[in-house]
């Protein structure tokens, strides 16, 4: 979390619908966002210009790297000591491999997500982990498997019944994003691919930057024709190896404290605990990775009291649970490949694509 009364405002709820559309499909027209939401179109594109003005909303493309293809993520917690951890945590997101990075209080003083091509990278990355020329403790957690969607847009919230047609299903277009995982059963999970290819990382590395950028922008970017551009997108998104939608501050969420939290769960309990964790309105995304802690979490709380409520109900009925380390984020700084000031967004020339592509 971000100490500072810049924060932007909690959401309305023509806000709230407007962005569940969009977490539906991130690059419909406003005229099928505004259907969606129960609006119209100008009211639609207004709410999101405004949103995305304020910092407060980024239109994005993510996805899950490794299933897509795009390299490997991986999850490392640093010992920096509390006096640098500023410092390295904004070094550690100007770099165009790192996708997340914030300074935490607890039993590590900041944190980052990197994505490489292969896992074998890794050592050569935290090698050049240092702050004043002095190296850092480092302990690094590949991600082998993500259980959460990236674009869960509040708490709880499914797709808005406005959202919905006659007969009770989503309506779909071209480009509207696959269904979200269930952590349940493993369903809607994104299949293991073989390396993306030079256009698939081209149109990735585009979108990350700006989610909405019109097709012929697109194109002329990636170098390709629109009828080229326009299959490798939908390919993309259809198969889910590519998710379009809005990325929420989470104080227009009307939450004030960030988690990341650290678990070392029994083997045979893994795929058990990581759905339960997965299914908490609260949780924003939960993973399995290698190393001392196999499952880690990020949740968005209302305020810091709600921590003890979390730790006791939430993480303590998980089962197969052997330890677990609560960290608050005080200062995140990047967040799926954007950079992030005072709790908002930097404005998107500002964003850095990914290293990988």
């Amino acid at each position: 979390m971000t100490m500072t009364d810049a924060r932007p405002t909690a959401a309305d709820e023509v806000d709230r619908a407007v962005l569940r559309a969009l977490a539906h499909d991130g690059r419909a027209s406003w005229a099928a966002v505004g259907e969606l939401a129960g609006c119209s179109p100008s009211t639609a594109q207004r709410r999101v210009t405004r949103l995305v003005d304020d910092g407060a909303v980024r239109i994005v493309a993510a996805s899950d790297v490794l299933a897509a293809g795009f390299g490997v993520s991986t999850k490392v917690r640093i010992r920096s000591g509390a006096a640098r951890a500023d410092a390295l945590a904004d070094a550690l997101a100007r770099r165009p491999e790192v996708r997340f990075a914030a300074t935490l209080t607890g039993s590590a003083d900041c944190t980052a997500e990197v994505v490489l091509p292969r896992v074998g990278d890794l050592t050569a990355f935290l090698s050049t982990i240092e702050v004043d020329g002095r190296p850092v403790e480092t302990e690094a957690l590949p991600i082998v498997r993500t259980f959460t969607a990236p674009f869960t847009v509040f708490p709880g919230d499914a797709l808005a019944p406005a959202a919905r047609t006659a007969d009770g299903a989503a309506p779909r277009s071209a480009t509207a994003n696959a269904p979200a995982p269930d952590p349940s059963t493993g369903e809607g999970v994104a299949p293991l691919h073989a390396a993306a290819t030079p256009d698939e990382r081209a149109v990735f590395a585009a979108l990350v930057r700006d989610g909405r950028k019109p097709l012929t922008d697109l194109a002329r970017e990636v170098g390709r024709s629109e009828a080229a551009t326009r299959r490798t997108l939908e390919d993309l998104v259809q198969s889910g190896r590519l998710r379009i939608g809005p990325l929420v501050a989470p104080a227009l969420l009307g939450r004030s404290t960030e988690l990341e939290v650290w678990i070392s769960v029994a083997p045979d309990r893994l795929s058990d605990a990581a759905a339960q964790l997965a299914g908490h309105p609260s949780v924003h995304y939960a993973a399995a990775s290698l190393g001392r802690y196999n499952l880690i979490g990020q949740a968005f709380l209302p305020d810091f009291a709600s921590v003890y409520t979390f730790t006791t109900d939430v993480l303590g009925a998980l089962p197969g649970v052997r330890e677990v380390d609560v960290t608050v984020q005080l200062r995140t700084v990047k967040r799926m490949w954007s950079r992030i000031e005072d709790g908002r967004f930097v404005p998107t020339a500002d964003a850095s694509a990914p290293a990988v592509v």
